[in-house]
């Protein structure tokens, strides 16, 4: 069911450059979340804030920075550096990896807890061409009716499961260098705990860019994604998550919130803040669904830019018309306490969509 407390408040013209840019007060924007009994603000950013410090700043590394160069990694661009880069991550216990300018080239790299990537301006992290040097698909235990893309997490640049304090940080280059869709995720992330991911570029991702499951305490903070053949940022049953700051230009849906049945049981995704972002995108710039299985719950979305669509590219076959906020719940879930404000929307083709449905995927009995 679709809660009526459901509130909008957008604008859907050309705006001024004063519009696009223009913030919510600070006053105005904690009384409207206040609506929610609290809400995001009040649950999401204090959970934070006790792990990644009042600043709200990534986890601290505690150890020393390690230089991949030290473990054999060459950075030239040709030379495949996965296993040192994978020697430096497991080496690091709690500390950083640092990937210094250069082009590095990797297939898939396991991440631990307690460690920060390091991937600073004019450093690139270049995914092997070779779909040999990424691991398998993932295997599950279960059955689910989800698509491929949103239940693997194997198959990916940098993946990791079950850890807590991770970030990947720097104002470097995740270059998947793909040019059609299917291939490995950029990131993927399922069942971690204090996550961050800050100012790093993903670009030519034949699948989604940073996909999360059964992730809390999530803060992603002015990543930019270009040239996306599949989703931009997937938090999927992922809880206390904060996005700020983003430009995300994507073929396929450039944030979309899911609570799919990735994980084998019902799980909902709740206490979402995602505020002064850019979206683009040939689908939809926002979209809460469709995979639905779980609720939605204390969903914020304010000081948004929405433009569409990515220029059309007929071999991958996208449409030349992108949607600009889209609301669906066709699994079973529940949608209650979603609030979207301020949003700007420049060229969509369909600035607001909502459905309520049954595609016949409701898995909730197997909660």
């Amino acid at each position: 069911m679709v809660s009526t407390e459901v509130a909008f408040e957008t604008m859907v013209r050309k705006p001024a450059d004063a519009d696009v840019r223009s913030a919510v007060s600070r006053r105005g924007f904690i009384r409207r979340v206040a609506l929610l009994g609290g809400g995001v603000i009040g649950v999401a950013a204090p959970g934070l804030a006790a792990e990644h410090g009042e600043s709200g700043a990534p986890p601290t590394a505690r150890g020393m920075a390690l230089d991949v160069r030290q473990f054999g990694a060459r950075g030239d661009g040709e030379s495949d550096d996965t296993a040192a880069i994978q020697r430096t991550i497991d080496a690091a216990a709690g500390g950083t990896v640092l990937l210094p300018p250069g082009t590095w080239r990797s297939g898939t790299l396991r991440l631990r807890s307690g460690v920060r990537l390091e991937i600073p301006a004019g450093s690139v992290l270049l995914a092997s061409p070779d779909d040999d040097d990424f691991a398998p698909r993932e295997r599950l235990s279960f059955a689910t009716s989800s698509d491929t893309e949103t239940t693997d997490f194997g198959r990916a640049l940098l993946a990791g499961c079950d850890l807590e304090r991770v970030a990947i940080t720097g104002e470097g280059v995740i270059d998947m260098r793909r040019r059609a869709r299917a291939g490995p995720k950029s990131i993927a992330l399922k069942r971690c705990r204090f996550v961050s991911v800050r100012g790093i570029t993903i670009l030519h991702s034949p699948n989604y860019c940073v996909s999360l499951a059964g992730c809390d305490d999530v803060v992603l903070d002015g990543v930019t994604i270009r040239d996306a053949y599949a989703d931009g940022i997937d938090p999927d049953c992922c809880r206390r998550v904060r996005i700020a700051n983003c430009d995300i230009e994507s073929r396929d849906d450039a944030l979309c919130l899911k609570a799919s049945f990735a994980l084998g049981h019902v799980r909902s995704t709740e206490d979402v803040l995602v505020t002064n972002c850019r979206m683009r995108s040939a689908s939809n710039c926002f979209k809460l669904g469709s995979e639905s299985t779980g609720d939605f719950r204390r969903i914020v979305v304010s000081n948004c830019v929405f433009d569409g669509p990515v220029p059309a590219d007929a071999a991958a076959r996208v449409a030349a018309e992108g949607g600009g906020l889209a609301l669906e719940t066709v699994d079973g879930g529940t949608v209650d306490g979603v609030m979207i404000s301020n949003i700007v929307m420049t060229g969509v083709a369909v600035p607001l969509f909502v459905r309520l449905g049954n595609r016949g995927r409701d898995q909730r009995e197997r909660r």
